[in-house]
């Protein structure tokens, strides 16, 4: 285990983020994996940003990273977030299916550029000697082939979703710590399970997640510890009790009763 507890103290500020139900509260982290759970602004990925601005996990730099850095509301609390540790700090990634996106535009834009360039020196080393039309090739070639090799897979000929499972398994290390926000959001049900084998496999290898998702299948990981973040509290819960568990359940065994009431209210 790395990290050991993030504790947010009691302020007297007032609106956003301030009033986000884990202010006042202690967070312990007992399990490799832990699970945050919660409606859309129930304030997941504000606890992981906010504890990532002290632990200060990799990041790709992305549209909300310089967005934060121009002046977010979250920036002012960044620094409060008390957090300990099992031994010191430890190193990681912090992975946003966002963050991911922007990355891939990033490269294909890189890789446009990099083959324009080399039509352009085409044309202008038309009448020139190979040597010099070699050495203006040669930085637009280099970039050309670290895009191709930086992978197992090449990630802008990939599916999005295997993309990112490569992407996200090419960067665990052992022993590090690694903030997960909403990960499911690219994955297919399948590539969600494939991913549950890659977790599984990285917890081996002694590391450490703290997971936001809205995903039933990530949930269900065996011996995570599960966090509901509500309006007004963060209380530990388990698989069976989370609320959007319970209503896919309901509507994978009762699927008929929805759909009648659905409809029985649109002929009305």
């Amino acid at each position: 285990m790395l990290l050991k507890s993030v504790e947010f103290p009691i302020t007297d500020e007032r609106g956003y983020p301030y009033e986000l139900p884990f202010f006042g509260k202690e967070i312990e982290f007992k399990n490799p994996i832990t699970i945050l759970v919660g409606e859309n602004g129930a304030g997941k990925s504000s606890l992981l940003k906010m504890m990532n601005d002290v632990v200060k996990l990799y990041r790709i730099e992305g549209v909300s990273n310089n967005t934060a850095k121009k002046g977010s509301p979250l920036k002012s609390v960044f620094d409060q977030p008390i957090v300990s540790y099992y031994r010191t700090k430890p190193k990681g990634f912090f992975f946003s299916a966002e963050d991911f996106t922007t990355y891939i535009h990033g490269l294909e834009l890189n890789r446009q550029e990099a083959k324009q360039a080399l039509d352009e020196i085409e044309i202008e080393y038309k009448n020139k000697s190979e040597f010099s039309k070699s050495l203006a090739r040669m930085p637009h070639m280099s970039t050309l082939n670290d895009i191709n090799n930086l992978y197992q897979k090449d990630l802008l000929s990939s599916s999005h979703g295997e993309a990112y499972l490569d992407f996200f398994k090419s960067r665990l290390r052992k022993n590090e710590l690694y903030f997960l926000d909403e990960p499911e959001t690219p994955l297919s049900i399948q590539n969600q399970i494939t991913l549950l084998s890659i977790l599984d496999e990285a917890i081996d290898e002694g590391n450490q997640f703290i997971i936001a998702t809205h995903s039933p299948i990530l949930m269900a990981i065996p011996g995570a510890t599960i966090y509901a973040i509500e309006s007004e509290s963060i209380s530990k819960v388990s698989y069976e009790d989370i609320e959007s568990v319970q209503l896919l359940k309901q509507f994978l065994n009762h699927k008929e009763q929805f759909f009648r009431h659905l409809y029985k209210k649109k002929s009305e």
